[in-house]
């Protein structure tokens, strides 16, 4: 990916996750009034998702424009993990206030209320899924164009918002047509649990990031392919490794070539392998380290003249 692609997709995100903060902060003002003004515990849930989003979609714009950061001294591998920290506080937050709703809209079914201004409570709700929508669709845009993972995640949960909204609608409707406001409640817990599951899907990718989960699989069989379609001088590969920081994925591997090949040859063969994958992944940090080996001629076994063993492949 050229600079200036980068540059452009950089901006796009940072716009797409501004757009964001615009439009949750807006819904969540408009729902928390209708939603007190209606006793609408369904829109009241529906307004508490809207304040996860605001702080979600808040949190994501300062923390991309912050993972953008080139690398410096003090933090030499980027600052690619914003994300990742941020996503990972971003989950206890949601968990909290997940389990708070679920008690609140417990202590609502078995003490119902009616509901009033429903008519009023439905067209909020409306305006909500189109404003929704129109979100929705620019970040698919942007995330077509920039591949970002953020932007993907925050997308599909704007996508759920779509359908939670959905439910507030016949839930009122079958309110106001046939009193049963018990419904009302079965929405907020529907939106509560979901709230949840989501706050348990943040925590485990931003925990993998933190943790340095290994995403070698994600590479594996293009080093293979690469590897058997490149100079038969290469014997082989081990302690394949990767990690991901953000946007940015650093791999490292161990490439076993002839003791008796010379350096500039050793070279040309890895710069010639980091030019392929990295054309098959641009957003990729690749070191190869060179391991001498020899092939026993009657055995076929693979002398490796590392001091240490590998560790894995």
């Amino acid at each position: 990916m050229a600079v200036t692609d980068k540059v452009q997709t950089n901006k796009l995100n940072i716009r797409a996750a501004a757009y964001s903060v615009t439009v949750s902060s807006v819904l969540f003002t408009i729902k928390i009034i209708i939603g007190v003004s209606t006793n609408s515990m369904a829109i009241i849930a529906s307004a508490l998702d809207s304040a996860f989003d605001f702080i979600s979609s808040s949190v994501n714009f300062f923390a991309i424009r912050h993972a953008q950061k080139p690398a410096d001294h003090q933090h030499r591998f980027g600052h690619g993990k914003a994300e990742a920290l941020a996503g990972f506080l971003q989950s206890i937050f949601i968990f909290s206030s997940g389990v708070y709703l679920i008690y609140k809209s417990l202590q609502r079914f078995f003490a119902p209320a009616e509901i009033i201004n429903i008519d009023t409570g439905i067209y909020v709700m409306f305006i909500s899924i189109a404003l929704t929508f129109g979100l929705v669709s620019y970040q698919h845009w942007v995330q077509k164009k920039s591949k970002s993972m953020v932007i993907a995640a925050d997308r599909l949960h704007y996508v759920s918002d779509l359908l939670s909204n959905l439910a507030v609608i016949i839930s009122l409707l079958l309110g106001k047509f046939f009193s049963f406001y018990q419904l009302d409640v079965v929405a907020a817990l529907g939106i509560a649990i979901f709230i949840i599951k989501g706050s348990f899907n943040i925590f485990k990718q931003s925990f993998d990031i933190l943790m340095d989960r290994d995403i070698s699989d994600k590479y594996r069989e293009d080093i293979k392919t690469i590897i058997e379609s490149q100079s038969s001088d290469i014997i082989g590969y081990h302690d394949l490794r990767s990690r991901s920081a953000g946007d940015i994925d650093f791999l490292e591997l161990h490439l076993e070539l002839p003791s008796h090949l010379k350096v500039i040859d050793s070279h040309d063969i890895i710069e010639d392998i980091m030019f392929k994958l990295k054309k098959i992944h641009p957003n990729v940090e690749i070191i190869i380290h060179t391991d001498p080996a020899e092939v026993d001629a009657d055995s076929g076994k693979i002398k490796l003249f590392d001091r240490e063993k590998p560790r894995f492949y």
